[in-house]
């Protein structure tokens, strides 16, 4: 799925992990979440990166990013489950003036 940030907006973007976590369990949750960023340059910065809604849900915020560039951004979870699981989620974004 391809999303578009402006490169002068600080926004969250994430995922919503509910729907997997509840096929692993329905006392399941988040532990660890971790974010990486993949393009031509590091112009786009990731900060503020959070487990949230009841450890179910992850975001992080994006800031900056070169005007029609790219970037791959990969969270990676491990949960609470025994035995724990491990697995990640990846989307693009285009930086776009807005």
């Amino acid at each position: 799925m391809l999303r578009v940030k402006d490169p002068q907006a600080t926004v969250p973007h994430g995922f919503d992990w509910t729907p997997y976590l509840a096929l692993l369990g329905a006392d399941v949750m988040i532990s660890t979440s971790t974010w990486s960023r993949a393009g031509a340059d590091t112009a786009l910065v990731l900060s503020n990166a959070a487990i949230v809604t009841g450890a179910r849900k992850t975001q992080v915020f994006l800031a900056g990013g070169t005007p029609g560039l790219t970037y791959t951004l990969t969270n990676r979870i491990k949960t609470s489950s025994s035995p724990q699981v491990t697995d990640e989620r990846s989307f693009d974004i285009l930086i776009e003036d807005q």
